[in-house]
């Protein structure tokens, strides 16, 4: 929910309360004075009523002109006196039925001749009752109408006033370190959208520079460091290669060649992983997944045969969008990884559809649970050809991409699950 509509929300909760607390003070003032100005009429006709009866036959209950009397005889009089709203059941000739009114009654203790009574005076207050409902519309009526009034103020505000806000937002969303454009902030007559933007454009600029500065130094290190490693690789394939050198030393040099090829192939893997973490990959094209999983199976057969592992398939076409480069990184470290850890007699199984690549094999037992599979440099064993950092790739492009992967392991059944 955008800023605005927030506070148009508190602003609407907070015109509400007042109102309502307006309309309730306004509704009991209303009620108040017209029951006031009904006691004092009731008041002022016990005079004139106490002669009215003097001169007349008396009924429990008369009406004379709007007024309903009720006399009671009681033994005796006395000061007391009550005003109190109250319900009386009338005769409604147009409707020809009895209908329910509000009166206000006032009952006082009077003699009348020598006999001493309680009189009630009612009157009707059906004019009181339309009287409120009336400024009671007019007052809800008069909410609405600010109601109203403020919301075509708040978007008022939200066009103009905001405009170079939203401008700003777009220019962030559309920004890449990669691009040498630096964005273009819309001017504003608002300090605070001004102060944005100047920040704003100060750490986009300072991105840009620390972005190149890195990618500069990621492509320098690269290069640099693989000219020594196939200096020294070349160095130590010609010491292997002269036949006067003692067996001790053959076997020394061979470690040291292990060890320089697995350092170049460490240089390249981390470059890699650099390069999916600042994006310096072709954007993503359609690809069609069954022929490069097909394609990895058949290079991998060699492998499998060695080890005597029966592969089972289910390949059901499907298209991704991934460039092909990161593409081929994936497979090659999910299918690699399932056949390099693999048993002797083992099995593997690969099941691609429905969105997911599934990739099934048996294993030696291991400790890593979960997500500690995807550690970088995480590994079980003493296996020199891994360096912890395959399925470190697979996570890596897999979060660049919006997959996902899961591991789950069953025993000796791992399982590798990735959902495009």
């Amino acid at each position: 929910m955008k800023l605005l509509q927030r506070s148009s929300r508190y602003y609407l909760l907070f015109s509400l309360l007042i109102f309502g607390v307006i309309a309730l003070a306004l509704i009991v003032g209303l009620r108040y004075s017209l029951n006031h100005t009904s006691d004092e009429l009731l008041a002022n006709t016990r005079l004139p009523l106490a002669r009215e009866l003097a001169g007349r036959p008396l009924r429990p209950r008369m009406e004379i002109m709007d007024e309903i009397i009720e006399l009671q005889p009681i033994d005796r009089v006395t000061d007391r006196q009550s005003f109190r709203d109250t319900i009386i059941e009338m005769y409604d000739v147009e409707e020809a039925e009895l209908e329910l009114e509000p009166y206000r009654k006032y009952t006082y203790e009077s003699p009348i001749g020598d006999t001493p009574y309680r009189i009630s005076i009612s009157l009707s207050t059906v004019e009181n009752e339309d009287i409120t409902r009336t400024v009671l519309g007019v007052v809800l009526a008069g909410l609405l109408l600010f109601l109203l009034a403020i919301n075509l103020l708040n978007r008022y505000l939200s066009i103009r006033l905001w405009k170079p806000f939203y401008g700003t937002v777009a220019e962030i969303k559309a920004f890449s370190a990669r691009q040498s454009v630096t964005p273009a902030f819309p001017p504003s007559e608002t300090d605070e959208f001004t102060d944005l933007n100047r920040e704003l454009q100060r750490m986009t600029g300072q991105m840009q520079r620390e972005y190149d500065s890195l990618r500069q130094f990621t492509e320098n290190a690269s290069h640099e460091i693989q000219t020594p490693l196939a200096i020294i690789r070349n160095h130590v394939d010609l010491l292997l290669r002269d036949s006067d050198r003692p067996e001790a030393d053959y076997g020394n040099l061979q470690r040291i060649s292990e060890a320089v090829s697995r350092l170049s192939k460490l240089n390249k893997t981390l470059l890699l992983l650099t390069k999916i973490e600042h994006d310096q990959f072709p954007d993503a094209a359609p690809l069609d997944l069954y022929s490069l999983v097909s394609e990895k199976l058949k290079q991998l057969a060699p492998a499998l045969e060695e080890k005597s592992i029966r592969l089972t398939t289910g390949l059901h076409p499907l298209t991704v969008r991934l460039p092909p480069a990161l593409a081929d990184v994936l497979l090659n470290n999910l299918l690699g990884n399932a056949v390099r850890h693999n048993l002797k007699g083992g099995q593997l199984a690969v099941t691609l559809g429905d969105r997911q690549l599934v990739v099934e094999n048996t294993g030696p037992d291991s400790n890593l649970r979960g997500e500690q599979v995807f550690d970088r440099f995480r590994k079980e064993g003493t296996d020199t050809d891994s360096l912890g950092l395959g399925l470190a790739l697979v996570r890596e492009i897999c979060d660049r991409f919006g997959f996902t992967i899961r591991y789950d392991r069953d025993g000796r059944l791992h399982k590798m699950t990735l959902t495009f």
